[in-house]
């Protein structure tokens, strides 16, 4: 797994093959189509034990950044931010829908006129996916990772200093008053990021 990452991935697709079962596709950025026997699931896990991300952390937080309960964006990097997608028609009961593209790759997105897919996604490299989820809700997930990216771009973890001393002044717990202030202050700097 460790080389396909290293050669740039840009899409999770699930994928139906024949005698081979549920599989998944990964398109990395020179174009090459990789088939791997596990779900999209495991291939998500594996890369963020990679990236060395805790996915249940990053949906939590992530999430309540951008006051969403499903479907928050993947960071796997500050570049590497890749959005779900509904790409396939279920088969049987666990059978994986979604797949996952990276925020930047993508060009456009456009409305389709099939009756099962409902949109298309146009990537940068002329490759195109076909998905079951309304537009609406792909160029909101695609929104959503935009915003994400922008965050992650300003955030500098080195760069954060602050007077110890403050901590040892103020140590009592917080305060209804005191989340408050802190939810306004998050929700102006989401304000100013949109």
């Amino acid at each position: 797994m460790n080389k396909i990452i290293e050669k740039g991935i840009i899409a999770i697709l699930p994928e139906y093959i024949k005698d081979r079962g549920n599989c998944t596709t990964i398109w990395t950025k020179d174009k090459e189509e990789i088939v791997l026997e596990r779900s999209v699931k495991t291939v998500i896990r594996n890369m963020a034990k990679y990236y060395h991300l805790d996915l249940k952390a990053a949906n939590k937080t992530y999430g309540e950044l951008l006051a969403i309960k499903k479907s928050a964006p993947i960071p796997f990097t500050k570049e590497d931010i890749f959005i779900n997608a509904k790409t396939r028609i279920p088969l049987a009961k666990d059978d994986g829908a979604y797949g996952y593209i990276k925020v930047n790759t993508i060009d456009k997105v456009k409305e389709s006129n099939g009756e099962e897919e409902k949109a298309t996604i146009y990537l940068k490299d002329g490759r195109s996916i076909r998905v079951y989820s309304r537009i609406e809700t792909l160029n909101k997930n695609i929104s959503n990772g935009e915003v994400l990216k922008k965050v992650l771009q300003n955030k500098n973890p080195l760069l954060v200093k602050e007077n110890p001393s403050l901590y040892l002044e103020e140590d009592r717990p917080a305060t209804k008053k005191d989340i408050a202030m802190l939810y306004m202050e998050l929700m102006e700097i989401k304000e100013g990021i949109l």
